[in-house]
């Protein structure tokens, strides 16, 4: 071959590589221009990303990120704003919240007249026999002085006809009238569930409208929405306050529904769903396994329920509550019944999450996953206590020796005021001691228990960060356990919680530097741009 021939030959071979190198390095999407916080220790701040297929590919000056522009880039220059990992509810009941914004929110009225009056005027927009579905908050002095628990007599007197239902703004007890208890076919002899009460009329026997915890599936009045519809309005809401992944209680037809959102491009965030602990046995039979692969929908751990509220004085608790003597709670299994099944889980290889709200309920699963890992290894599962609203100061360093995460809802227990009435003084400065098990190494992962709290990071983070001394975090801290603490809860570390080359794309673009402003202004902070897989899923509206 001649020598012009071969040198040609270089000079194209050389040409063609270099145009594949520069088109793999050119980036579908950028983030320019910000105060980037990795949550990565060993690269934590950074001024530009670069994303493709889905994945950081680039992260740092933006000098090390402008090669990765090419024409075709979607260039989003934030302005100087504050960038960090998406946020991760680490538990939430998702459709549930959908749900609660589609029903006649009564959590803030606080007279029972403007409560029937709110009634009154959703069944003159119902037509007749169709059911209503409220949110409210009971027991509640404000509304109810000296009389505790409501009765469906205070519905009746506004809807005879339209069966009525009132969710519980903490869950755990639903206050009906009489006609959805007729629809139920709820008596004063009907069988209770283990674990549940249908509250009775001390004079008459017959129900008074109250059911709570366990006696609630009892219910029979029939919604007018499917759970899509509620996942829908859920996800609307979500992108809007920056929500990349959530860790929801679901059906397994409800798992189904978000891989069809997924699959039509409608999903808005990314989901481990955990179905109950009850369906142990079935899920044994047909194989369902925790998924730890998918990108999008996954199978998580085994969702339990030990106890109930402190609200509703159900929480399993060592001591009665303080203002009910001869009430310490109610537990949902018997004890060695408990730690038989946790065990049977734990052997075939899931991970179990154990709603324990008060600190003998905490004791328990401890003790449950101690027996489990036992009788067949620790299996490296990361159990979790769900909750962990109380907790006795013997099993603080408990849930580092077993490695088990401490999943927690900082918005859900109340003012001080409110915990110390119901718990005393003592018992209320152990709850939610996030500062004494950090220390202790325990790994912290937060949700909302939406729809018990608002689904939005703001309100945990503003917990977080003024709660009593001696147990209130820095906003570093909130912030790690809100993403990469939450990750690692649902074995999504790998993928999710920091922004480093190779994981997703999963973002939030805030109004506010939120390790530098004080407190006051976390609830002021605004989303302006929320981010997943590199696709900008909420951008905030520009005012006119």
């Amino acid at each position: 071959m001649k020598r012009s021939a071969i040198l040609l030959t270089i000079t194209l071979t050389y040409m063609v590589t270099a145009v594949g190198v520069r088109a793999q390095e050119r980036a579908e999407m950028a983030i320019v221009n910000g105060k980037i916080w990795t949550v990565d220790e060993s690269n934590p701040w950074a001024e530009a990303v670069a994303v493709t297929g889905g994945r950081i590919v680039a992260i740092g000056d933006y000098s090390e990120v402008r090669r990765h522009i090419g024409r075709r880039t979607r260039v989003l220059d934030v302005e100087g704003a504050f960038v960090m990992p998406g946020f991760i509810d680490s538990h939430c009941h998702f459709s549930g919240g959908g749900q609660r914004l589609s029903q006649l929110d009564l959590s803030k009225v606080f007279t029972i007249e403007l409560v029937q009056e709110l009634l009154a005027a959703a069944v003159a927009e119902t037509p007749p026999g169709e059911p209503i579905f409220a949110l409210g908050s009971f027991p509640n002095t404000q509304i109810f002085p000296g009389l505790g628990w409501p009765t469906k007599e205070m519905l009746d007197a506004v809807s005879p006809d339209n069966p009525v239902v009132v969710n519980r703004g903490g869950g755990h007890a639903v206050w009906l009238n009489s006609r959805s208890l007729e629809l139920s076919g709820i008596t004063g002899d009907t069988e209770v569930p283990p674990g549940g009460e249908i509250v009775l009329d001390p004079d008459t026997g017959e129900p008074t409208g109250i059911l709570k915890e366990a006696a609630s599936s009892l219910l029979r009045v029939p919604g007018n929405w499917t759970p899509r519809k509620y996942i829908e309005v859920a996800l609307d809401y979500a992108k809007q306050v920056g929500i990349t992944t959530i860790s929801t209680g679901s059906y397994l037809e409800e798992i189904d529904i978000y891989r069809d959102l997924q699959q039509e491009g409608i999903l808005t965030l990314r989901v481990t769903a955990w179905p109950g602990l009850g369906g142990l046995d079935s899920y044994i039979e047909r194989g369902i396994t925790q998924d730890r692969e998918n990108e999008w929908v996954r199978v998580g751990m085994l969702k339990g329920f030990l106890d109930g509220t402190i609200g509703v004085r159900s929480a399993f608790m060592f001591d009665d509550f303080t203002e009910e003597p001869g009430n310490s709670g109610l537990a949902q299994y018997e004890e060695e019944e408990f730690y038989r099944i946790v065990a049977r889980a734990h052997e075939h290889g899931y991970q179990v999450g154990v709603h324990a709200i008060g600190d003998k309920a905490v004791n328990w699963t401890l003790n449950a996953y101690e027996r489990a890992q036992q009788q067949h290894g620790r299996k490296a599962l990361r159990h979790r206590v769900e909750h962990a609203t109380v907790i006795a100061l013997d099993d603080i360093p408990r849930f580092a020796e077993l490695d088990v995460i401490a999943s927690m809802q900082p918005s859900i227990t109340g003012g001080q005021a409110y915990r110390e009435i119901r718990l005393g003084v003592e018992r209320s400065h152990r709850v939610d001691m996030w500062r004494s098990l950090l220390e202790a190494g325990t790994t912290l992962s937060w949700g909302t228990d939406w729809p018990v709290s608002d689904i939005d990071p703001r309100m945990n983070l503003a917990q977080l960060v003024t709660r009593y001394p001696e147990q209130r975090l820095t906003m570093e801290e909130a912030i790690r356990h809100y993403t990469y603490g939450s990750a690692y809860a649902n074995f999504w570390e790998d993928d999710l919680g920091s922004l480093e080359v190779g994981k997703l794309a999963d973002m939030v673009v805030l109004s506010e530097n939120l390790l530098e402003i004080y407190p006051y202004k976390i609830l002021q902070t605004e989303v302006l741009h929320t981010i997943v897989g590199g696709r900008i899923v909420y951008s905030r509206p520009v005012p006119d």
